[in-house]
């Protein structure tokens, strides 16, 4: 998606008349899809930002009615509920108001629901965009994303690079290829210098993956060397089959049961892009009630915090708790997907997601990944690409968001509801 949106905006700047405005019906329909916006939204960001790539019928010299055309498709997203597409939303409406509205930013004329021109409702929402601290702090986040977009790409580059468990491009980190030839130099300039330990533990690893039938060793050597391996013999473990069968038997059981002897759900509750310790803590607790499977946390030393501590009250000690960094969180989910069978369901409002009330279960045996989304944002865009279905929350008041503890706990009493209705 990355080479499409970036062939795009090339052919954009080749041919701007034919590809503005297939760009500004395009952006316009109201049914778009989170990865479809998402794609229109950094198109339509550099083409109206981006030095490097700026269309003159997009500047404020040009003809404003193209200008309205943008600005009018970009207002609804204002309120979307994925973060990405709504910031970026945010900046483009504050770069282009000024461009539509003459004055906007003469502190002398106050805006007035009672203005005799239709511009009202931009000035008041410009206003609030300059002026809300939030705001602007993305605003200069997704500034830098823009200024720092790299444009230059050739068909040979393309073909080299190499990508990721979802087949999408996955170019190599300039601080691996960094880290890599500094590793290689010091080696080879340092390698006299390892510590004692080290050369040690390299001289016994080459004397042990040598040829232990070389004429040059004496009877000593030869001697030492059967001692060494005998000795070896001699401390391995060998535990009879029936013990063997007896642990595996016992690992089975545990893994399946929780510490209370109940049956474990065959629920995983993903939590790796939560980032706030009550909201995990809280989690913590709440899986180990419903006897979840398992629970995935950013990083696991977030056990021996105190306010984890208090707010799961001892619940680590009983749930077994897995890390998952946010970087790995596409290829851990894939795993799950492909090779281990698992159900993947985000709690994420797109087009296509499901009443929680609604939401049908394959099997009681089938596993399920319930994927939570950041505090703000949700899940993003390139994750969803590995979820089966998306699931919302029905909500029948004003405030549009639940905390993401409550939003875990009532989807994981729901799936509970939902695996005992099978017995």
């Amino acid at each position: 998606r990355y080479f499409i949106e970036l062939y795009f905006i090339i052919l954009s700047n080749a041919h701007p008349a034919t590809f503005a405005e297939a760009f500004l019906r395009d952006i316009a329909q109201p049914n778009l899809s989170n990865q479809h916006i998402s794609s229109l939204m950094i198109i339509a960001g550099n083409l109206v930002l981006n030095a490097k790539c700026k269309l003159d019928c997009f500047d404020k010299e040009a003809d404003k009615k193209l200008l309205k055309r943008l600005l009018a498709s970009l207002l609804p997203w204002l309120g979307s509920t994925q973060g990405f597409t709504r910031a970026i939303a945010q900046l483009l409406c504050f770069e282009l108001v000024p461009q539509v509205v003459p004055n906007i930013d003469d502190q002398s004329i106050a805006p007035s629901l009672a203005a005799e021109e239709n511009d009202w409702f931009l000035k008041v929402t410009y206003n609030f965009l300059k002026d809300n601290r939030e705001m602007t702090r993305l605003r200069s986040k997704k500034q830098a994303y823009f200024e720092q977009y790299d444009l230059n790409f050739s068909l040979e580059n393309l073909l080299q690079i190499p990508v990721d468990d979802a087949d999408e491009a996955d170019p190599r980190h300039v601080v691996d290829a960094v880290k890599e030839a500094l590793r290689a130099t010091y080696e080879e300039a340092h390698g006299e210098d390892a510590p004692l330990w080290k050369q040690i533990e390299e001289l016994t690893v080459t004397t042990l993956d040598g040829d232990d039938d070389s004429d040059n060793d004496s009877d000593d050597e030869n001697e030492n060397k059967t001692h060494t391996n005998s000795t070896a013999i001699v401390q391995r473990k060998i535990i009879p089959l029936d013990s063997l069968n007896l642990a595996l038997e016992d690992l089975k059981e545990k893994r399946f049961t929780n510490a209370a002897g109940t049956t474990k759900q065959r629920l995983c509750v993903c939590a790796s892009l939560v980032d706030k310790v009550p909201n995990l803590g809280g989690l913590a607790r709440t899986s180990e009630i419903f006897a979840a499977e398992s629970l995935v946390v950013p990083d696991k030393r977030v056990k021996i915090d105190s306010t984890f501590k208090s707010l799961s009250v001892g619940a680590s000690d009983w749930i077994n708790m897995e890390e998952v960094k946010e970087e790995n969180l596409l290829s851990w989910l894939l795993h799950k997907k492909h090779q281990q069978g698992y159900w993947i369901v985000g709690l994420e409002q797109t087009s296509s997601s499901v009443p929680l009330h609604k939401i049908r279960m394959p099997s009681k045996e089938t596993p399920i990944v319930l994927l939570l989304g950041k505090e703000k944002e949700g899940i993003p865009v390139d994750l969803l690409q590995a979820v089966d279905q998306c699931i919302e929350i029905p909500q029948f008041g004003m405030i549009r968001s639940l905390n993401v503890h409550v939003s875990g706990a009532i989807c994981i009493w729901e799936f509970t509801k939902k695996w005992k209705s099978f017995d």
